[in-house]
């Protein structure tokens, strides 16, 4: 009983492994397919959050307009929107020394969104393209020696 049971399972070994042979491009195709889905998932998520950031900016400014263009607020505007504008106005133009503060808080960040954009790029493009290569190349051999042992 244990013969013919054997038999069956080698049988079915040499057809997935001629199946395999047709899937295999398929299946290297389809891991590319889903680290380019991934890469533009991360860029979805960038922009939805830069989207929410400029939309709680859109609302502040157009309160702030509501505010100054509205005769009736004059209180508010001058409790609320002028502090701030004055405030913002000494640390663009360095007025009370806020300005290197500033300056040195901008090139930080400007340098830090270099770095990273660039880190996050090589990462994306270059070590995972060539582990999918590798990858790629791992299974093309182990097909072709399939294909040797069983021939």
């Amino acid at each position: 009983m244990g013969i013919p049971y054997s038999k069956q399972i080698h049988l079915a070994f040499d057809q997935s492994r001629i199946a395999f042979d047709q899937v295999t491009p398929l299946v290297a195709h389809g891991f590319k397919v889903l680290q380019t889905t991934r890469n533009i998932t991360y860029a979805v998520a960038a922009i939805q959050v830069l989207t929410v950031v400029f939309l709680g900016l859109i609302l502040i400014t157009l309160l702030a307009l509501i505010i100054t263009v509205s005769p009736d607020l004059e209180y508010e505007r001058k409790e609320l929107v002028t502090p701030v504008v004055r405030w913002l106005a000494d640390v663009v133009l360095g007025w009370m020394g806020y300005g290197a503060w500033f300056r040195w808080g901008a090139w930080i960040v400007g340098v830090g969104t270099a770095v990273g954009a660039a880190a996050g790029w090589w990462v994306t493009r270059d070590l995972e393209g060539e582990e999918a290569e590798r990858e790629a190349e791992e299974i093309e051999g182990e097909i072709k020696e399939a294909k040797e042992d069983g021939s």
